[in-house]
């Protein structure tokens, strides 16, 4: 069996409980939203090198679609940025088919009329489903199959599943654990949390039976709704998914006990990705190895996101083999952190500026991170300084992701390169003057 059902929620049970927090309380389209190009680039490569493995172990059918399920496809940047990566390095054969699960009708239309998405949308690289999550009903989060246009029989290929803020965004219990008794937080009248002793023992909550006693008066969560949409994926695709995901949240117990779950913490974001309840990682590992998958996390600090991998294959298989050069990319933080040190730097010269961009590949973030430094100072006189500045400007330029609406975000970054070409226009172009000698 594929799943194991005793570690299912209960869905009729699920539906009769109230819930104080049902999912993530962010915009739709700012979940999952890319905050730095290297991010997409990295979920690119681990495509990339689950297809090659696939392929090499003959566990891919090349004359089948890799199906790549976005959980939270927040203004469609990172679709956009993935099908382009993998567009120039895919095998031949096997083609990539990304499915971008939207929160609702209102964000399924908002990325439908995104001028870079529709190209993707027509020739079937890119398909937008609101119906996939059932997240209208977030309590009932099972995948329908056929509504998510994905075909009703298991698929031929295993397939990838991108979860950046798409696990907090899905519905999640909340529970604590205070003298060897579990409590479960149920709404009050008053908008409040009314902590309720629980008596199950059967179904998800064998999960939580280990905080009984290792933990005492500390909060922690249970991501129900992404238990149910990954069990329907892995019946799907016959037991054979790799997850790469990202959230705010727990990876171990140690980290529950400090309170690292709780709802109320007073050192939670304020940018709004924190609004959501926080993962409990540590359960979700468990609940992955209960079913044979292979789970690998990492977090840079307790503030910062979890990057959560797990490989779930048939016995005997060889997806895992893909796995040494999916954990070597580096943790999704490690790019948001260059971006903010490049903010922070006092004193940074037009060469090093221009350096900086080129390491970065490009990234509009990086211009915008750099651009104090490079208002305020001139590339130089040199032609081919001059020219290399232009070509970047261009190639960043290129690389914008414009949100499908208006925004001040956007409204900045159309005046910095418009600031920025206007400047390199008006510097001499220090070429001979072929009438000096007259």
């Amino acid at each position: 069996m594929v799943t194991g059902p005793d570690l299912l929620p209960d869905p009729e049970h699920d539906v009769a409980r109230p819930r104080p927090f049902g999912g993530g309380a962010c915009p739709a389209w700012m979940a999952g939203r890319v905050r730095a190009l290297r991010e997409a680039e990295d979920d690119a490569q681990t495509v990339l090198a689950f297809q090659l493995t696939g392929l090499a172990t003959h566990a891919i059918d090349p004359a089948e679609a890799v199906w790549v399920i976005d959980l939270a496809p927040g203004e469609g940047e990172r679709a956009w940025r993935v099908l382009k990566a993998l567009s120039g390095r895919a095998p031949r054969g096997a083609p990539i088919r990304y499915m971008a699960c939207c929160f609702d009708s209102a964000h399924h239309a908002r990325l439908a009329a995104h001028p870079l998405l529709k190209p993707l949308v027509s020739n079937g690289s890119l398909l937008l489903e609101h119906t996939f999550l059932g997240r209208s009903s977030p309590d009932s989060a099972f995948p329908d199959r056929q509504d998510a246009r994905m075909p009703a029989h298991i698929v031929r290929n295993p397939i990838v599943v991108l979860a950046h803020e798409g696990i907090s965004s899905l519905s999640q219990g909340l529970y604590a654990a205070r003298s060897g008794e579990l409590l479960e937080a149920w709404s009050d009248s008053r908008g409040g949390l009314d902590w309720r002793a629980t008596t199950r023992r059967d179904g998800v909550m064998r999960l939580l039976s280990t905080y009984r006693q290792s933990i005492d008066d500390a909060a922690f969560t249970l991501p129900h709704g992404a238990m149910r949409v990954l069990s329907a994926l892995l019946q799907t695709s016959g037991g054979r998914l790799l997850l790469r995901a990202s959230d705010l949240g727990a990876k171990d117990i140690a980290q529950i006990r400090r309170g690292a779950l709780d709802p109320e913490r007073s050192d939670a974001p304020a940018n709004g990705v924190g609004a959501a309840l926080r993962v409990n990682f540590e359960a979700l590992a468990r609940w992955h190895r209960a079913q044979g998958a292979s789970v690998h996390q990492s977090q840079r600090d307790d503030d910062g996101r979890v990057l959560h991998i797990a490989v779930h294959d048939l016995a005997g298989g060889r997806l895992q083999e893909c796995l040494p050069e999916v954990l070597g990319l580096p943790h999704p933080d490690d790019h948001v952190q260059l971006l903010l040190a490049m903010e922070a730097l006092s004193t940074v010269s037009p060469a090093q500026c221009l350096s900086l961009l080129h390491a970065q590949s490009g990234d509009p973030r990086a211009l915008r991170a750099l651009s104090r430094h490079i208002l305020h100072g001139a590339p130089g006189s040199a032609v081919a300084a001059q020219e290399q500045w232009r070509e970047m400007l261009a190639y960043c330029r290129a690389l914008h992701f414009p949100w499908s609406v208006s925004s001040d975000e956007d409204d900045a970054m159309s005046t910095l390169f418009e600031t920025v070409s206007s400047g390199l226009a008006a510097l001499p172009t220090n070429e001979p003057d072929q009438y000096s000698s007259i």
